[in-house]
This record gives structure tokens, sequence and C-alpha cells, in this order.
């Protein structure tokens, strides 16, 4: 028995030492469209002490798009749905803000102040995740 517990812990110590790191968590924030109708999605988020705006991210129905990265818990983030007639989404019971957007892609720093004449201002709802990492917007 000496020689097979000695054969099997030499063989053990000659295997490569694996070690096991956790992945980092990665978290989103994530637009389905349950709706018949295509989705044009800008976003709002405080970054570096001003509120960045960008658009516009297109969710077909029945599908799913990222369209911001980042622990949800600790990110302050605003979301505009509008569909391919700019009627927007009505996202009852959240807290709103207005910011700066247009029509054609874009990214506008300060977006919370006033808007230029090529830019339109609209009301984004506030997107709350205390207690998830990510977060997942469904529009129906």
């Amino acid at each position: 028995m000496k020689v097979f517990n000695s054969l099997l812990i030499s063989g053990l110590l000659s295997l490569p030492m694996v070690v096991s790191v956790a992945p980092q968590a990665k978290a989103d924030l994530i637009v389905c469209s349950r709706s018949t109708d295509k989705a044009y999605v800008a976003k709002a988020w405080y970054s570096g002490g001003n509120w960045v705006a960008s658009g516009w991210t297109h969710v077909n129905p029945g599908e799913c798009e990222k369209i911001l990265e980042g622990d949800m818990r600790n990110v302050s983030a605003y979301v505009y749905a509008s569909d391919d007639e700019w009627r927007p989404w009505q996202l009852e019971g959240r807290k709103t803000a207005t910011f700066c957007l247009k029509q054609a892609p874009f990214r506008i720093e300060n977006a919370d102040g006033t808007c230029s004449t090529e830019m339109i201002p609209k009301t984004f709802y506030q997107i709350l995740s205390p207690n998830s990492y990510d977060y997942t917007l469904r529009l129906r």
C-alpha cells in the first residue's frame, strides 16, 4: 500500500497546478422589445460629473440589446425608447428627467442642460437596480 500511496502522491504533485479564479462580475443594462414594433433606444448616464446621452440602439421585436455596461447598482441611468414613428414608450411609475437628444445617431455631453437648436428635449425614464448587478427593461 505504501508504494501505491507514494506513487499516487508523486503523480498528483507532478500535475500542473490549476488555480481557479472567479470571473469578474459583468453587469449590463439590457433592453428587450416584447412588442411588434422595433424600438429605438437612447440612454443617459452620469459620468465624470456630467450627464451624457447617446443613441440609438435598435431593438428588433422579440430581441434584446445591451445598451450600457457596468454594475447597475452603482449607475445613475435613464432610458428613452420610441418606435419608428417617434411615438415614445411610457414607462409608468418611474422617476423622469429631461435630456437632450437628436434623431440621428448622437452623443451629447452635459445632456441635462439647455438643448441647442439641433437637439430635442425628451422625457427619459430612470432605471434603478439597487439589488442586482444587471437590469433588463422589457418594452411591451
